[in-house]
């Protein structure tokens, strides 16, 4: 049986982000009617920003926790146990500031943690994690690019931190679905929303 793991990341209930990780969760579920779907809304419930106890408990383990580290603790381990358990990940994620939201960083900050998802060896850093599929549902108020390697806009600092971070955790599998011109007007808008729907929708296609 398979498992999805979606995460939604934008403070706002209206986002379009979340409109296409719907769309993704509706085809995604047509083709796996059995599936399982995990869903995190860390864009309304984000994960404590780190602090000196928080770096205490995530990176340094102390013999003793308190209340406070352990909860984070615990929040941290779930949310890794999710990713290690997911088949396909996808994440709303959109562009802030030309890079990723606040919420999106502070759950990679609790997630990548060594000896959990990435460690160091004799060749350097090595990532604990089973690759597997990653879609990110990037929305972007200009027009900056699909998010290509070869290509990037150089505005965009969005998409290649996403593929460094979670390839730096063992997923290499990562691609970018984009739907840029949320912010230009109606028309660049739908058209921006209506290709990144039929990319989605072309994922499942196959």
């Amino acid at each position: 049986m398979s498992t999805l793991l979606v995460l939604d990341t934008s403070p706002r209930q209206d986002s379009v982000s979340r409109q296409l990780t719907r769309k993704f969760v509706s085809e995604w579920t047509t083709s796996n009617p059995n599936g399982t779907v995990l869903h995190q809304d860390i864009g309304v419930n984000p994960p404590a920003h780190l602090d000196d106890e928080l770096i205490d408990a995530l990176r340094r383990n102390p013999e003793t926790i308190n209340q406070y580290q352990s909860k984070a603790i615990n929040a941290s381990d779930t949310a890794i146990e999710e990713m290690a358990l997911a088949d396909m990940i996808v994440i709303g994620a959109p562009m802030h500031n030309f890079t990723i939201t606040g919420p999106l960083r502070t759950w990679i900050d609790h997630v990548a943690r060594p000896g959990k998802t990435f460690g160091y060896g004799e060749n350097g850093p090595e990532g604990l994690l089973n690759d597997k599929p990653v879609y990110i549902l990037s929305t972007r108020g200009g027009q900056y690019g699909d998010g290509d390697p070869d290509q990037p806009h150089p505005a965009d600092f969005q998409s290649g931190y996403l593929r460094h971070i979670f390839g730096f955790m063992g997923i290499q599998s990562l691609s970018i679905i984009a739907a840029n011109g949320m912010d230009m007007g109606d028309e660049p808008r739908a058209a921006g929303i209506d290709e990144a729907e039929r990319k989605i929708e072309a994922i499942f296609a196959a």
